[in-house]
């Protein structure tokens, strides 16, 4: 970590020393809820102790549904959504508080009821007299002037221009208006609490130390906030390795942060890969601007995975019509995941017989789980003899203690907001100044390589910036040494700080001319020998090359080549993609030579930029060029009509570095 940088560790230092704390909220009493007795047809609707009753005027009073209270009314950020915030008793007596959105109270106000009902209110299910449709009709006629605020993400919000954090069941920061998060899927409790941060600090935070995976891993749990803050988008760091090396483990520490459920711990945190890309859509919105663990990529669809990727970082759901024919509002969100399986993310994609695109590794960086020690993925095993004793060390303290990390780095984070409003751009000079050290050992990186840095950054500002607020107990460069270590071990991995897209227009044309070489590409029937001025093909009957005009050499015996007899028609090429052809060259005597169609080369670069494609097998000496200098040339195969064709060189088949 580079010290007295801009933004760094001490001028985050300095704002806390100058900050101003901002208290919690103190507890309030419990909102007073409005009950109003209402006028109806042939009586009133009143509420009383043990219910809604209506009471008429020449009869008893009927009860219409249990008792409850009006507390407010609640509408979201963009004033729509108007509803109702119900509090009421269930049978057991446990208060609940439910969000009524007025659209119910339109038709029949069946799905009202039912919505009520499952949450342990009594609804009188008489049609008689009109009974079911009274509640509806009460609570349209209800007024009050409380106002809340409704959100339906995890995370950040301003709210009225003041920023706060929300998580279920706490708000962050200060509101001038009560907030209630409302999601838009049911799911179970995630963000539960158990043990103290004291104890979450010694069982599970004390043992990552020494061990660059579980500690980058734990200092991306504590990212997300930052996104936002940083103006970054989403994004994913994914360990890839064999089974049983500890990468569930790495998956267990981070999501400790966070939370858990009883009797699983932090485990009951983690999702799996194995989801519709709706329900990925619900699951990133409940854990927006937190951490998002996925486990076993294994396990996804590949023919999906791909795009989950890119809808998880772009943190934009699919437009969806909604039951009037109109455009439905997209989900938004802010995610860092946190993934692990046996595969990477080009293998699972194989899987689908495509390839994957240098955007989708960007999205989802494959880091290899084994730190290279011989420990699977660790390396200090904290005194441990073998690495399955620590596993089950960790795997127990995260069982015990789990959800108490985060929200003290949030009470420490929306401080500094508080205090800093140029928090963002400092932290962007942080991160900035790590990039920059880094890639002083990466100076010719492409931007890919750049961007995948600047997330590694982050999480190591995360990391170092919850080690300042007293949270992990780390020594105050871990965090960033760690974040470096992995960075260059994805760097090694990826093989080339240079954009993808070239190495894998290269991979991707040489497994095209393997796979379908000897089925697509019929055989070019005549003996020919390389010029030797400009290595062009020519015939052992002609005098001159046709491309250059230098006498063709004299190769008596050398063109007497073993040509394989015509095909017969049982052996036709079909579908084909081209031609190949054997020329007589000093260093490989039997070379074959490909000329690829403009439709084969097209499918052959299927999903890569086509154009810049050609220019890197033109720069790398793989795509000959042709007399114009561009990259096909005229060619007249024996037996049609002259066409432009791309002359692949067999030096594509040499070097996996891509050069001749």
């Amino acid at each position: 970590m580079p010290n007295n940088k801009k933004g760094g560790r001490d001028g985050i230092r300095k704002a806390m020393d100058s900050a101003e704390t901002v208290p919690p909220k103190p507890a309030e009493e419990p909102m007073k809820g409005e009950a109003p007795t209402l006028r109806t047809g042939g009586g009133t609707l009143e509420m009383r102790a043990d219910g809604l009753f209506k009471v008429s005027e020449d009869g008893g009073p009927r009860k219409i549904a249990g008792a409850f209270e009006v507390l407010s009314q609640t509408r979201d950020d963009e004033t729509s959504a108007w509803g109702l915030l119900l509090r009421f008793h269930d049978p057991d007596g446990v208060a609940q508080t439910v969000v009524i959105t007025r659209d119910l109270f339109a038709g029949e106000g069946g799905e009202l009821r039912n919505l009520l009902a499952r949450r342990g209110l009594y609804v009188n299910p008489s049609p008689a007299q009109g009974i079911r449709g009274m509640l509806a009709d009460y609570l349209s006629r209800v007024g009050t002037d409380r106002r809340a605020r409704i959100v339906s993400r995890t995370g950040w919000h301003r709210i009225d221009g003041a920023p706060v954090f929300v998580l279920p069941g706490r708000v962050f920061g200060r509101s001038p208006v009560e907030v209630i998060y409302q999601p838009a899927m049911r799911d179970i409790a995630l963000f539960n609490q158990c043990g103290t941060l004291t104890e979450w600090r010694s069982l599970a935070a004390a043992p990552c130390s020494g061990n660059s995976r579980l500690v980058l891993a734990v200092s991306a749990a504590f990212a997300g906030p930052l996104l936002d803050i940083l103006g970054e988008e989403g994004g994913g760091l994914h360990f890839r390795g064999a089974s049983r090396t500890g990468k569930t483990t790495a998956l267990r520490v981070a999501a400790s942060v966070w939370g858990g459920e009883a009797g699983s711990g932090a485990a009951g945190y983690i999702r799996q890969w194995r989801a519709t890309g709706n329900a990925v859509e619900g699951i990133a919105a409940a854990q927006s601007d937190t951490l998002l663990p996925l486990d076993e990529l294994g396990q996804a669809d590949p023919r999906e995975v791909g795009d989950t990727c890119y809808l998880l970082a772009s943190g934009l759901g699919k437009a969806r019509s909604d039951r009037a024919g109109g455009l439905r509002a997209a989900a938004r969100f802010r995610v860092l995941f946190l993934s692990t399986g046996e595969l990477s993310l080009a293998d699972k994609i194989a899987e689908a017989g495509r390839h994957v695109k240098a955007g989708q590794e960007v999205r989802l960086v494959d880091i290899p789980a084994d730190a290279g020690a011989g420990l699977g993925m660790f390396e200090d095993l904290h005194g441990a003899a073998e690495p399955e004793p620590f596993i089950q060390a960790l795997r127990s303290g995260t069982g015990r203690a789990y959800g108490t990390a985060a929200p003290a780095f949030l009470d420490y984070l929306v401080c500094l907001v508080a205090a800093e409003p140029d928090l963002g751009e400092r932290l962007r000079d942080w991160v900035r100044s790590l990039v920059a050290e880094w890639m002083e050992a990466a100076p010719n990186a492409s931007g890919q390589v750049r961007s995948v840095a600047r997330r590694f950054a982050l999480v190591a500002v995360a990391g170092e910036m919850a080690t300042e607020a007293g949270i992990t107990g780390w020594d105050p460069t871990e965090a960033a040494d760690a974040a470096r270590v992995c960075f260059f071990a994805w760097l090694s991995e990826r093989g080339t700080p240079g954009a993808r897209e070239d190495a894998q227009a290269v991979a991707q044309l040489r497994d095209f001319l393997t796979r379908h070489g000897d089925a697509r590409f019929q055989d070019w029937k005549e003996v020919t020998e390389a010029c030797v001025n400009c290595g062009e093909a020519v015939s052992v009957s002609a005098r001159t090359c046709s491309r250059c005009g230098h006498p063709r050499s004299d190769t008596t015996g050398q063109g007497e080549l073993d040509i394989p007899p015509p095909q017969s028609e049982r052996f036709r090429t079909g579908n084909r993609a081209g031609w190949k052809r054997r020329l007589i060259e000093s260093a490989t005597p039997q070379a074959w030579h490909y000329y690829l169609t403009a439709d084969g080369m097209r499918e052959a670069l299927a999903g890569l930029d086509q154009r810049q494609a050609r220019k890197v097998l033109l720069a790398r000496g793989f795509l000959a060029p042709g007399p114009d200098g561009k990259s096909a040339g005229s060619f007249t195969p024996p037996g049609h009509h002259k066409a432009r064709l791309y002359h692949i060189l067999p030096t594509i088949f040499g070097a996996d570095d891509g050069d001749p």
